[in-house]
């Protein structure tokens, strides 16, 4: 019998096209792109949300959900205090060779007009972190330096100025709190002073943490108790920080899910907004009983990690065996 010496190397070859393939899918589907994060709620019944093709509403009493606006590509939304919907439209012109945007608004009645015509690149010029009088705050980066701009109908302010490396989303609490991430930091800017409330949340979860850094935390909000919930797009959790300082994971999502952002109802309900790995949107009814400190992601890290190394063993135990192959004569 003579071995073979031509089918193994094929095989090997085959395996490694097939996992190469596999980080390509990944990589390009995480490394590249990002979730929107508009979830909105009007403080009655109805919660927006955007899956980066429609513009969803759900009822709160019933769960039932249909399109609001249809073949929109919104990252953010926005509610004013009469109940009207604001979003972007983002795509690629591929007539132009670049990016265009416009921005759109809802009324109560369903109608759907543009109040701010289509400019070439991103949406600098509306923010969709918006106090009760309708001022938006943003972050203009310039020469290095990172702003917290207070912007109204007759002009802009600067509120705050550092270095921020990795800034992240903006959450606006009720009582008008400013929260966001620089990545791996939590912040919170109140009365123009900036104070850091949780550091070091860089904990992640295959396959989500693949992303780039600046992604990994997502959507920020608050309860009636004033705990403040992150979601970790990039570790699968959600985080809440209490009043006192404290930090605990209390929800973790399913395998190939992840949460973006959520929000509470009148009722104290959570409402949470996930992706999935194929880029799917959800939002889901999480039970307060679910929202509590758990040890199960701990069992799933032990046995993502045991998973490599088995495959290491099993590789090297397979060379072994090549090395002697015991070859019986023709």
């Amino acid at each position: 019998m003579i071995y073979n010496l031509i089918t193994e190397p094929r095989k090997k070859s085959f395996m490694i096209r097939v996992f190469l393939l596999f980080i390509s899918i990944v990589w390009t589907q995480f490394g590249w792109s990002h979730p929107g994060i508009g979830l909105v709620y009007d403080g009655e019944h109805s919660i927006y949300y955007t899956d980066l093709n429609h513009i969803w509403v759900l009822d709160t009493r019933t769960g039932e959900q249909r399109i609001a606006v249809e073949n929109i590509h919104s990252h953010e939304l926005c509610l004013d205090n009469e109940g009207q919907l604001y979003g972007e439209h983002y795509w690629y012109d591929n007539s132009g060779d670049l990016f265009k945007n416009y921005i759109w608004k809802l009324d109560q009645e369903g109608n759907l007009s543009t109040i701010r015509e289509v400019q070439p690149g991103e949406n600098v010029d509306f923010g969709f972190v918006r106090d009760s009088k309708f001022r938006s705050y943003s972050l203009r980066s310039e020469k290095g330096k990172s702003s917290v701009v207070l912007t109204d109908s007759i002009g802009s302010e600067v509120i705050y100025r550092d270095n921020f490396n990795k800034p992240g989303w903006f959450y606006l609490s009720p009582e008008n709190t400013l929260y966001f991430t620089d990545y791996p930091t939590l912040y919170r800017l109140k009365d123009n002073s900036l104070r850091p409330l949780a550091k070091d949340l860089n904990d992640s979860r295959f396959p989500f943490s693949i992303q780039p850094e600046e992604h990994h935390l997502y959507g920020i909000w608050t309860d009636s108790s004033q705990n403040i919930f992150i979601a970790q797009y990039g570790g699968r959790a959600v985080k809440k920080i209490y009043p006192n300082g404290e930090i605990k994971r209390v929800y973790t999502s399913a395998f190939f899910w992840s949460p973006i952002n959520g929000v509470f109802d009148k009722n104290q309900q959570l409402w949470l907004m996930e992706s999935s790995l194929n880029g799917k949107t959800r939002l889901r009814k999480i039970d307060p009983s679910e929202l509590r400190e758990n040890k199960t992601f701990i069992v799933e890290n032990i046995i993502m990690g045991s998973i490599p190394l088995s495959i290491v063993i099993f590789l090297v135990y397979r060379r072994k065996r090549k090395r002697s192959p015991g070859i019986t004569p023709d």
